[in-house]
Parts: C-alpha cells; sequence; structure tokens
C-alpha cells in the first residue's frame, strides 16, 4: 500500500505493509520540488517504490539512518544509478545488514545488503546534522531556505513511551534541543507526515524525556523495582513491547537510566 500525498514544495510517499496498516503504523519518504529524496520506504513495498523512483524526478536520494524503514530500498536507488548520501557508519550498516527479530521482518520485511558501489551526492544546500539518540548513526535533514526540517526518527511524538534497547534518551534530549534552535518553520516526521508547531514540538519532547527520566531517577534512589517504576511512571509495558520480547519497550527507559547509574 502505497499513499501519495502533497504538501507545498513536498510529496510524500507513505508506505504501508499489511500487518502495518493493521498496527497503525506507515513509513513514509519525502520528495522535494528540487528532486531530492529523503529515505526509502520499506522492503515490503519494494516494488512501489521502484516504480516511483522511475516515474518521479529523482537527481539524488538522502538515508537518514539505516533501520530497514528508513533504508529498506537502498539496494533499489544504488541498482537505478542515482547518487546517494548516507553516513560513513550509515553505509557500514546497510552493507553488512544484521538480522531483525520477527516482529520487524512481518512488520517491514528484511531489506538487501547494498552490495552495488555508491555515486556519492552532494545534497547542497540542504545540511545533514548527526543527531544521534534513537540511534547511533541518525542524521536530521534540513533545508535552510525553506525551513524545513526532515527529522526521520527524532521526533515520532511528544510521549513516546517506547524504545529501543539501544536508544540514549540523553543524546536524544540534546538532538532536540539542537534541532529546536534552528527554528524550523515545518517539520516533516517519517512516521507522522508534516508536524505543525515543530520548535514547541521539538522543545515538548525533550522536556517529557528529562522529566521522565528525572521521575525514573528518584524512584531508582527510593528503592523501587524495575517492574514498580515501569507500572507507576509509564503505565506499564506495551502490546508492542511484549511482541518485541522487549527490544522496542517501555522497560528500556527505566534500563537506561538504572545503567546510568550503576555505571562506574
Amino acid at each position: 500500500m502505497v499513499e501519495v500525498v502533497k504538501h507545498a514544495g513536498i510529496t510524500e510517499w507513505r508506505f504501508a505493509s499489511v500487518v502495518s496498516r493493521l498496527a497503525g503504523y506507515t513509513a513514509s519518504a519525502f520528495l522535494t520540488s528540487s528532486g531530492i529524496l529523503i529515505d526509502t520506504g520499506i522492503p515490503a513495498r519494494r516494488r512501489a517504490f521502484a516504480s516511483l523512483l522511475t516515474s518521479a524526478a529523482v537527481r539524488g536520494v538522502i538515508i537518514t539512518h539505516h533501520h530497514e524503514d528508513h533504508a529498506g530500498n537502498v539496494s533499489v536507488v544504488a541498482n537505478s544509478g542515482l547518487p546517494l548520501w548516507l553516513s560513513p557508519a550509515t553505509l557500514q550498516l546497510v552493507n553488512d545488514v544484521a538480522p531483525i527479530r520477527a516482529y520487524r521482518r512481518y512488520t517491514w520485511r528484511s531489506m538487501y545488503p547494498l552490495i552495488h558501489p555508491i555515486t556519492p551526492f552532494d545534497p547542497a544546500p540542504m545540511q545533514l546534522f548527526a543527531t544521534p539518540g534513537h540511534c547511533a548513526d541518525h542524521h536530521a535533514v534540513w533545508d535552510p531556505p525553506t525551513g524545513t526540517l526532515f527529522s526521520g526518527d527524532l521526533f515520532l511524538g511528544v510521549a513516546v513511551r517506547v524504545a529501543h534497547c539501544d536508544e540514549d534518551p540523553w543524546q536524544m534530549m540534546a538532538s532536540l534541543e539542537a534541532m529546536a534552535a534552528l527554528q524550523p518553520a515545518r517539520m516533516f516526521c517519517a512516521h507522522r507526515g508534516l508536524v505543525l508547531k515543530p520548535t514547541a514540538a521539538l522543545r515538548a519532547k525533550a522536556t517529557w524525556i528529562r522529566d521522565t527520566l528525572d521521575q525514573i531517577s528518584t524512584a531508582i534512589a527510593r528503592g523501587r523495582s524495575d517492574d514498580q517504576i515501569l507500572s507507576d511512571t509509564l503505565g506499564g509495558e506495551s502490546v508492542t513491547g511484549w511482541a518485541s520480547g522487549g527490544e522496542y519497550s517501555r522497560r528500556n527507559f527505566v534500563r537506561a537510566v538504572r545503567k546510568r547509574i550503576v555505571a562506574p
């Protein structure tokens, strides 16, 4: 399933599989009027992506990070001969694709590794900012002439209670605040589309994370167990947390704080 959504100067390609649609998840790629495509959609819609890529006036592609719902069709881009921008860390991860758990395979499917050489792409005047937190190789895309921020998975929502097991919420706060300092006029999130009042939204998320981490830290200092903190602070575990075996769960917030407190 692919939905094409038109915005001022931006075309959004919104991808979903049968499973992701049932779960309420979509993943978008964004094509600017100047022919720059940000991200590549999900492997489950590889053929649809290839068709869109062929029919659209794309002159270069940017990959925000290595996860399969963003870099899922990077091999299609490389095979087409279009130039690519991705960070060295992302390039390594899409060359040597790690196995993913069943819940991700069912939702997005596994991506093909990038085995063809790529042509480097210079997306100027767009700028790429390292915005770690969601993952170490995450980048946000900033278009100064239009004041547009393509946030990848930096935002997702204000009170997002689930996190990957390798996320760093302190880095996330710093990245959110850095992008809010740009004062974007508009922001496109890969899973929410156009976000209104992006500066306020980015700062609100940073504040929510900070407050939540403070609450967890206080509870740990008072001797509360992880299960008690999970219930009292985050409302218990989510369905996603159970389905992912804890890889993408609310408990990861508690684990991150406890690990930071006990680290030498």
